[in-house]
């Protein structure tokens, strides 16, 4: 692997993002979403072998917690309470379509229960960034079906969190399920709290900025707070890019604060989230996939993906239509809630390397984050800008 030597990473992330907006211009130009051209970007760097500095990959990390911390100041935390019922029907529907497809998997392929019941868990991990990304370009952050899946993104994750807690368990032997509820209650609880507590202070926050006097602190003291918050998540294991989306939901109840903010921030977001996506481009070593020999898993490749693809389409698709979502919103939830990307491949290395996974099935699980990453966005894009189904 290439590395980078301690001040290249300035050239890098000047190439890096060049390279971004040659390709989301190029991209653009096809009429496919912007965000393909990061990841093609990422995938291309992989290919030849290159391996993003620890600089950039900081600055990645703050693209993508920047853009979940604006799209929750577009809504509020009432709104999502509001919704939260919504949204968690609409998660379980994605957990059981993927446990199901799992088993529909393993079904075809000939596998066992429990590498079947692993293939369920690993899928069940949804790469929201991805999706909201294309709804911000789309100009979509507003909608009911928007909101119902970064709601059912924040359930997501801590179903996500209890079942792969599960499987380590099982194929450790040393399962406990008291000690599972207590990690995603305290995780949930935890993404709750700061919600709730923001949007409790948002307005005293913002007069104690107003009064500070320093230059560009209405931006200062929130970014300081979304940092310190993300670095609480990702220690408790809690997905750090969600909890900026709480973060931002509670600021958001004062929405002159929410107004002010959105627009001091968005230039960090326009600035640091396409090195987020390139960088998830990165992490598909089409190398690694090519040398494990891809010709011959062609049927586990195929029966995978496209499982991938139905489990949270079909499975929170149909949650959606039973709640009310027309046709054309709930197939938009449905594909919204498909793409894979760093969770799943976390996911998938757990299982592959505590011998749940076979080389065939984990290979078929990295083939997902690709075709998912690029089939979502396309599709969304086509539901947005054609006609609408009743």
């Amino acid at each position: 692997m290439t590395t980078v030597a301690p001040l290249e990473w300035m050239l890098e992330v000047a190439v890096l993002l060049a390279s971004a907006k040659f390709a989301e211009a190029l991209f653009m130009r096809l009429g496919l979403p912007r965000v393909i051209g990061y990841i093609v970007v990422g995938m291309i760097a992989s290919a030849l072998g290159y391996e993003m500095s620890h600089v950039t990959k900081a600055f990645a990390i703050v693209g993508v917690t920047t853009m979940l911390f604006y799209a929750g100041l577009e809504s509020s935390t009432r709104e999502f309470l509001r919704g939260l019922r919504n949204a968690g029907l609409v998660a379980i529907g994605g957990v059981v379509g993927s446990i199901l497809c799992g088993f529909l998997a393993g079904l075809v392929l000939e596998l066992s229960h429990m590498e079947s019941l692993a293939i369920g868990i690993t899928l069940l991990a949804t790469s929201v960034s991805l999706t909201v990304k294309t709804l911000e370009e789309l100009n979509k952050l507003g909608t009911r079906e928007a909101q119902a899946i970064i709601g059912a993104a924040v359930v997501d994750d801590v179903i996500g969190l209890a079942l792969l807690s599960i499987l380590t368990g099982i194929a450790r032997g040393s399962l406990s399920i008291i000690e599972i509820a207590e990690i995603s209650s305290l995780a949930f609880a935890f993404w709750l709290a700061v919600s709730l507590v923001f949007q409790a202070i948002s307005k005293s926050l913002f007069r104690f900025a107003s009064r500070v006097g320093s230059e560009a602190i209405l931006l200062v003291i929130p970014f300081s707070i979304l940092m310190l918050f993300s670095y609480v998540a990702a220690y408790i294991r809690l997905s750090s890019i969600l909890l900026a989306y709480a973060l931002g939901l509670g600021i958001a109840s004062f929405r002159y604060f929410a107004r002010r903010l959105s627009k001091e921030i968005y230039p960090l977001v326009a600035l640091f989230t396409p090195l987020f996506f390139v960088y998830a481009g990165s992490l598909i070593d089409l190398s690694e996939l090519c040398t494990v020999g891809l010709h011959q898993h062609l049927k586990s490749i195929a029966v995978i993906t496209v499982v991938a693809l139905l489990s949270k389409i079909l499975g929170c698709g149909l949650a959606a239509k039973l709640l009310k979502f027309t046709t054309h919103e709930s197939l938009i939830i449905g594909i919204g809630m498909a793409p894979r990307a760093e969770v799943m491949m976390t996911a998938a290395i757990i299982g592959y390397e505590l011998g749940v996974l076979s080389p065939s099935t984990y290979l078929g699980l990295l083939m997902v984050i690709p075709v998912s990453s690029i089939a979502a966005p396309t599709m969304l894009k086509y539901l947005y800008t054609h006609g609408r189904m009743s």
